[in-house]
């Protein structure tokens, strides 16, 4: 019961880490391109409003708290799991492998959805500002679990000279 807390409370807060990366980049590229909660008005009207055409969004509360919401849970999900992984990978190293099958699994999928079904909005978000902050995410959120599983990872054999 404890180490189910323990998987939970870890990705929850990577999760907000990622969202809260995410977030942040798009505010920073949003507000560059003088269109400060651009990106996820878009997203919110899309999902919520049925935006088809992301000259038609209009930056307002509701699309940008509907979007946020949506994004967060959709974070800590990920987190969950990465955390769920990790806490196997601590008993059993070589399950690490599912870790970058999971991140590779996600990106393509959050990607092939987006541009199935959203591919007016991939273009207007421009999908290396998607890749930049997706990368961003995942670095603090990795930061933050390698953090707080130090044991897990290479470490080298006896027999390997080449450590120091």
């Amino acid at each position: 019961m404890r180490e189910a807390r323990t998987i939970v409370r870890e990705g929850i807060v990577a999760g907000a880490i990622g969202a809260a990366s995410v977030a942040g980049w798009f505010l920073v590229v949003d507000t560059i391109a003088g269109r400060p909660f651009f990106t996820p008005t878009v997203l919110g009207s899309a999902l919520f409003f049925g935006l088809r055409d992301p000259a038609m969004a209009t930056v307002g509360s509701q699309p940008v708290l509907a979007y946020t919401v949506v994004h967060v849970l959709a974070f800590v999900a990920v987190g969950i799991v990465v955390a769920a992984i990790l806490a196997e990978a601590e008993r059993a190293p070589n399950v690490l492998w599912l870790l970058a099958e999971f991140f590779v699994v996600f990106e393509f999928g959050f990607y092939a959805v987006v541009a199935l079904a959203f591919t007016p909005l991939l273009a207007a978000l421009a999908w290396i500002n998607v890749a930049v902050g997706n990368l961003i995410a995942a670095g603090g959120m990795g930061y933050y679990f390698w953090k707080k599983h130090p044991g897990i990872g290479w470490t080298p054999d006896e027999d390997d000279h080449s450590a120091p």
